[in-house]
């Protein structure tokens, strides 16, 4: 087997793989066809999924821990689409009647409309259609397990002369949209404990620097617990997933039971339907007001990230990313329906000091503020164990992009922990980003959603651009390597459509929420994704396209 060849020491030089942490090579004799199926492995790591890293021309460097139900079960509990839905769906369906000043930049991002039953209506066609996206991306996960994701996939299936360009602007595109959702998922726990307080204390006076110090504290328990308990995650992701299971069963018995005397009937839910957002028609209403709740629907390729950490990869990663997405779509449909059965009086909600409708929603639907505190408190535990999950996925994508060295100080941050299984490193920069950046929301809360608004947009851009460059190469490339799991037949077609899906999906993302647009309204996602690029190619011109070849330059030849 061949491998490509750099010139600079530490890397693989004159084609051959004795730098890799390699258990043998068959070709070699080394491992006979029958130990396949044995315990043959160094840190986890067994025939098969060694020979995948000798062909994508990478060390094994960590433990391979993790196993289909403990992968699935990290999956879901990162993308905890379900808990995100009061927040989300409260601006979907909102009557502007009185309540265009009563927006709040901390709980939503603009007043969309379609109504209760253009949400649920616009959930149901984004979900089918979004698994078009997961199906795909999970193929190439099964053809290229490495936790560069997206990135490396553009790298290997793009053409010969775009292949170094374009995976360096996937990897960054990537690596910000993942950070980016670290630190709104931390920034939100943080402002959430202030609500609860000024729900039970309504003298409390909600600062933002106490929230940024809120920030800080849960942000640096997931950097400790991804650095010092990385090892343990596999079996920590089972007392989560069952802890995240318990909650939603919870909130769901307790707002339908606690509600039973002041709901919405079915009729108003699924039946009521309306453009209250200033568009010119109900439809473009619906498709604007879409893409909060497609929010919810994305990060089932966490596992992807996490695939040089799993167990026969090829095989695992795939079926994990489509169970995780199916079992968070459906999680977050019971919820939606739920809640939407909860909204009975918006003008309280968006009238409520604590700066969440839904808290004011929940205090209505139990009938107390200690009821929809305990609620919020419970969503806000499971927010930290989702953001936790979402930083060790984040930092792994950091550092497969280091090891390609595609970000400055690469050198540092592609560096391993091998005692606590860790990219130490790249947590940090996880880390420091987040912290960083959270400071930007004490001086102005519209310019740090406006840095936050990028994550949509990058990862979806990324999706893109990762099935654009696998439908070019079932085309006119070289065949296609084989893993373990395939769309056979199907996945021509089934690439077309997501590739057209993710770019009507793009189109919505840089729509604002509603119009008329404010400084405080505007979608910002664009103007941050076009700096980031400029950035991005800006610091390849000068530096980076010297150093960085993209993966594909490491790829052995299986043809």
């Amino acid at each position: 087997m061949g491998f490509a060849t750099r010139a600079d020491d530490g890397d693989l030089k004159g084609g051959n793989v004795h730098e890799l942490r390699s258990v043998g090579n068959r070709e070699h004799g080394e491992i006979s066809p029958d130990k396949e199926g044995e315990a043959y492995r160094e840190g986890g790591t067994d025939y098969k999924d060694q020979m995948n890293m000798e062909r994508l021309g990478k060390r094994q460097e960590f433990d391979r821990n993790f196993r289909l139900l403990s992968i699935t079960a990290f999956s879901v509990i990162a993308m905890g689409g379900w808990i995100f839905v009061p927040k989300s769906a409260v601006s979907m369906h909102v009557d502007l009647g009185g309540l265009a000043d009563a927006r709040d930049s901390n709980s939503i991002s603009g007043i969309v409309d379609g109504n209760t039953g253009g949400t649920i209506a616009m959930y149901l066609i984004n979900f089918a259609a979004f698994s078009s996206i997961i199906f795909s991306l999970a193929e190439m996960a099964s053809m290229a397990p490495t936790a560069g994701g997206q990135y490396h996939w553009v790298s290997e299936f793009a053409p010969p002369s775009l292949q170094k360009s374009l995976s360096y602007t996937a990897g960054w595109l990537s690596a910000l949209a993942w950070c980016c959702g670290t630190t709104s998922g931390f920034f939100l726990a943080g402002s959430l404990i202030q609500g609860v307080i000024v729900e039970l204390h309504s003298d409390y006076v909600a600062e933002p620097w106490r929230a940024y110090l809120l920030v800080v504290a849960l942000a640096t328990i997931g950097a400790l617990v991804n650095t010092y308990l990385s090892r343990k995650l596999p079996k920590l992701e089972g007392f989560a997933f069952l802890l995240t299971i318990a909650g939603f069963i919870s909130v769901i018995i307790v707002l339908w039971v606690l509600s039973s005397e002041q709901r919405l009937t079915a009729s108003e839910v699924f039946q009521t339907f309306s453009n209250d957002g200033g568009w010119s028609s109900l439809g473009l209403s619906m498709v604007a007001g879409q893409i909060l709740l497609v929010w919810t629907l994305t990060g089932a390729d966490a596992t992807a990230h996490m695939a040089e950490e799993t167990r026969h990869a090829s095989d695992v990663i795939p079926k994990a990313m489509i169970l995780s997405y199916f079992i968070n779509g459906t999680m977050v449909f019971i919820m939606l329906i739920t809640y939407c059965f909860c909204l009975t009086d918006l003008t309280d909600a968006f009238a409520s000091a604590t700066g969440f409708p839904f808290i004011q929603v929940f205090a209505t639907a139990t009938g107390s503020a200690e009821g929809a505190a305990a609620i919020t408190c419970l969503l806000v535990v499971l927010i930290v164990f989702s953001v936790t999950n979402y930083m060790a996925a984040c930092s792994r994508q950091v550092f497969a992009f280091a090891r390609d060295r595609g970000v400055p100080f690469h050198t540092w941050t592609a560096k391993v922990d091998q005692r606590n299984n860790c990219p130490t490193p790249a947590v940090a920069v996880t880390y420091g980003f987040c912290i960083l950046i959270c400071l930007i929301s004490l001086g102005s809360a519209v310019a740090f959603n406006a840095i936050t608004s990028l994550q949509l947009l990058a990862l979806v851009f990324t999706y893109m651009m990762s099935i654009g460059c696998l439908l070019w190469r079932r085309f006119f490339g070289k065949p296609l390597p084989v893993g373990s799991w395939s769309l056979g037949r199907a996945g021509t077609p089934m690439n077309a459509f997501a590739l057209a899906y993710c770019a009507y999906l793009i189109v919505f993302i840089t729509f604002p929420v509603s119009v008329p647009v404010t400084v405080a309204t505007v979608n910002w996602a664009p103007v941050m994704f076009a700096g980031v690029v400029v950035l991005a190619l800006g610091y390849y011109l000068l530096y980076a396209r010297k150093v960085y070849d993209g993966p594909v330059a490491y790829v052995g030849s299986v043809y």
